[in-house]
């Protein structure tokens, strides 16, 4: 499959089947979006949570153009094997095997039968039945969870995270990271969360408690693209762009030396 197929197959399952008609638009209109907010912001870096086989990393390349380095995150071996089969065409293109959490671990994660909706966390086919049979679990796997405050300053020494765009996609998992990341993500000034509207899995944040975590960090939405939604046209999960206040980095800029300094209007 190419990788673009590889793109629009994954927007396929994880809508539970259903193919939009509009999906090439919903794409192009996020792609622009995201172009506004690395222009704003003069993102340098990207942190790519939840990697799956590289869909956000494709999308970033062709769609956004964004060309500059991506670090993609992602436990599962054989996932990891097929983004670093593709990697060598693309030199700023850094694959680690391994999730990020609350705390450095090793810890059982369900493989779903599709393997985007792989999860750490129980499914909750009550919640949206049509995605039974998607996130059901076919077998587990013991896989490495780091924090990312934990590799701010080893695995992770060349990103300046000033400058960095943080995307979590970790399935129910997303305020784990925030939680052994809080340090690393209070520097980071834009990224994109999803956040459920009906829960996939069991005890996973709603919407709006996930929007009040980041926003306890300076982070306000800043716009939602739908990712699912069932048969009956209701949104199941979004995709939260979310981004600080210019004037607290502004301010913040002021505070460093000239040599660092970031234009916060750039």
């Amino acid at each position: 499959m190419t990788i673009f197929g590889h793109f629009v197959h994954s927007l396929r399952l994880r809508a539970g089947s259903r193919i939009f008609p509009d999906a090439r638009v919903r794409r192009l209109a996020h792609a622009r979006k995201l172009k506004l907010v690395f222009r704003q912001f003069d993102i340098g870096f990207v942190l790519d949570v939840g990697a799956n086989i590289g869909q956000f990393h494709d999308f970033l390349r062709a769609d956004v153009g964004f060309a500059g380095p991506i670090h993609s995150f992602e436990p599962l071996p054989d996932l990891v094997a097929k983004m670093r089969a593709r990697r060598a065409a693309d030199p700023l293109w850094t694959v680690h095997d391994f999730a990020l959490g609350a705390e450095a671990a090793l810890r059982v994660i369900n493989v779903a039968e599709w393997d985007v909706f792989s999860s750490f966390l129980e499914p909750a086919p009550e919640s949206v039945p049509e995605f039974e049979r998607f996130s059901a679990a076919a077998r587990q796997e013991r896989v490495r969870i780091e924090t990312l405050d934990g590799i701010a300053a080893t695995t992770l020494a060349s990103v300046d995270l000033d400058r960095a765009f943080l995307k979590l996609d970790t399935q129910g998992f997303d305020l784990e990271v925030l939680r052994g990341g809080r340090a690393a993500i209070s520097r980071i000034p834009a990224l994109q969360t999803e956040v459920s509207v009906r829960p996939v899995y069991q005890g996973m944040p709603g919407m709006a408690q996930s929007i009040a975590a980041f926003g306890e960090l300076g982070f306000a939405p800043s716009d939602l693209f739908v990712v699912s939604e069932d048969k009956g046209l209701r949104a199941v999960e979004f995709d939260c762009l979310m981004v600080r206040d210019l004037r607290v980095r502004a301010m913040k800029a002021a505070r460093l030396p000239a040599r660092n300094r970031i234009d916060a209007g750039a």
